[in-house]
């Protein structure tokens, strides 16, 4: 067999010569529009991508107009359970693309309005011109990093403050966004004069909730479009408080270093009443105070980085051994059990991982594939082991695979099947009969798209696909949309909205969200062309319509 790493991902090379205009709307549309604001990317499989869903396709999508049934329904959306830690799933969304090119023109026009209100010193995540082309990624701090910033604010502290909101993305209250921006009261009064102008606040609120039945509480997780709606809140949330105490906040989780058990005691009160403002609460069972000095990280943390079994050759290389690397990973599975926080494998495996060569490699991967049984939050890590296939049976990693399919489609974990398929199409192989027939029953729209693009599983997500199309109505087909448009894309099916060209337009400019070619889409060309930065002083980028037509 081949010495082929399977399982490896490139990293991406994404131009970062962009403006920081162009930046904010490549990022909103090709890089964050679906959940990937992990640093390394590991939500959904590499196989979903919307590079192709350029800022240009997203405005032209924007134009279409609704019909009356679309006007009254508004949209309904796609979701993807994500398996954490403790193998609690946490369901995260993928926006019907119509849906989202209407809040994407919003933030497009408002574009400086918006990054204003989210300006906040005091959070660690901040929308910033990222390499890879994303405007959000949640953890992309390194040790030391976070290290030196914990250090330098909490000098002098003699207690740790600590707490969450409960629920945040799931609890937000829409209207809360215009409270924020322009202030509940001003807010109260533009809702009472109808006949003014809409504050753009009104708009962007109208295009959050529509893109989710039209509710007014709750946001999907995972675009990075409610990232931005949550960072407007929370700053002006943060804003009562930065005068008063010394904190910083991580997405939804506070940490304030106090001098005195009162003042810490007195900040959980003053978050508490600022939050309830915008319609949010303290997650109690999370909130705590902490006499200092205290470890800068967990004690499981420090255990595992010093249990690292690194080994210096005389070449002056580290290296892993296969012995090491077992006894490794049995005492962090032993620390697993011992310590309430899952992420203990997680973090174990990414440390030796990107090490182990060769037979050890295969003995981690195979060792890595029993544990991603258990715990598939652990799948995404075997791309990044390289294991080659000198050195393992195909048939027998192929039988696990179909396994963890199984038991992951018996508990619907879309992640865990998401990624046994996407492991199964690298090394060219197929899901099991009884395997198609359990991820259809699943009915869950990114498996079965998944499945889709399978020999042995087309015919029965066309099937579903199909069932679907009969029985119902749009929202009904809007859970389903990234199926259905994979399905549209490749004539499997005709266009299941009728009188609604969305997938039309998107078939147009030749965009793919599901295994798309590693060539560029001529619009994904456009992005290049407009960004060349050897482009004469002076001279202006064509039109896209005309990039588009050829006339070059």
């Amino acid at each position: 067999m081949n010495p082929v790493r399977e399982f490896t991902n490139p990293a991406s090379n994404i131009a970062t010569l962009l403006d920081s205009e162009r930046h904010f709307l490549e990022a909103l549309t090709r890089w964050n529009y679906f959940p990937n604001q992990k640093d390394s990317s590991t939500e959904l499989p590499p196989c979903f991508s919307t590079s192709r869903f350029t800022p240009e396709v997203a405005a032209e999508l924007s134009r279409v107009v609704l019909t009356s049934d679309r006007k009254h329904f508004q949209f309904d959306l796609a979701e993807y359970k994500a398996t954490r830690f403790n193998n609690v799933p946490r369901t995260l969304s993928l926006i019907h693309p119509l849906a989202y090119s209407r809040i994407f023109t919003t933030l497009k026009t408002y574009r400086e309005e918006t990054l204003q209100f989210m300006d906040d010193k005091n959070s660690a995540i901040t929308a910033e011109q990222h390499n890879d082309g994303r405007m959000f990624i949640m953890n992309y701090e390194d040790h030391e990093t976070r290290t030196k910033n914990t250090l330098d604010l909490s000098f002098g502290a003699g207690f740790r403050a600590h707490a969450d909101v409960a629920n945040c993305f799931g609890s937000v209250y829409t209207h809360s966004l215009e409270w924020a921006i322009q202030g509940y009261d001003e807010a109260k009064r533009q809702l009472q004069n109808k006949k003014g102008p809409v504050h753009w606040s009104s708009v962007l609120d109208t295009a959050l909730r529509n893109a989710k039945r039209k509710e007014t509480t709750g946001l999907p997780v995972g675009p990075c479009t409610s990232s931005i709606a949550v960072e407007i809140i929370l700053a002006a949330v943060d804003k009562g408080l930065a005068g008063r105490f010394r904190f910083i906040r991580y997405i939804d989780d506070y940490t304030a270093y106090c001098s005195t058990h009162f003042e810490a005691q007195e900040f959980i009160r003053a978050l508490g009443i600022a939050l309830s403002q915008y319609r949010l609460t303290l997650n109690l069972s999370k909130t705590k105070i902490t006499e200092l000095p205290e470890p800068l990280v967990d004690s499981w943390i420090t255990k595992l980085n010093n249990a690292i079994p690194w080994k210096m050759e005389p070449s002056g290389t580290l290296s892993l051994h296969t012995r090491d690397a077992i006894n490794f990973l049995d005492f962090a599975v032993q620390l697993n059990k011992a310590e309430p926080d899952g992420s203990v494998l997680k973090l174990a495996t990414s440390l030796i991982c990107s090490r182990a060569q060769g037979d050890t490699a295969a003995t981690v991967f195979q060792y890595v594939l029993g544990l991603s049984w258990h715990y598939p939050v652990l799948l995404p890590l075997l791309e990044k082991i390289d294991a080659t296939s000198s050195y393992y049976d195909k048939d027998s990693v192929v039988q696990k695979l179909n396994s963890i399919l199984e038991v992951n489609a018996s508990h619907r974990r879309s992640d865990g099947m998401c990624w046994a398929l996407y492991y199964l199409k690298q090394l060219n192989s197929q899901p099991t009969p009884d395997n198609v027939t359990r991820l259809v029953e699943t009915l869950d729209a990114t498996a079965i798209a998944q499945l889709s693009s399978f020999e042995a599983g087309e015919e029965a997500a066309v099937t579903y696909a199909n069932q679907v199309i009969e029985g119902g109505g749009l929202y009904e087909l809007d859970r389903c949309w990234i199926l259905l448009y994979q399905l549209f894309f490749h004539g499997k099916i005709a266009n299941p909205y009728a009188n609604e060209p969305t997938f039309d337009i998107l078939k147009k400019y030749d965009v793919q969200f599901l295994n798309p070619p590693k060539r560029s889409s001529k619009a994904e060309e456009y992005c290049f062309y407009y960004s060349n930065p050897f482009r004469e002083v002076g001279e202006h980028p064509m039109s896209f319509q005309a990039y588009m037509e050829g006339n070059l």
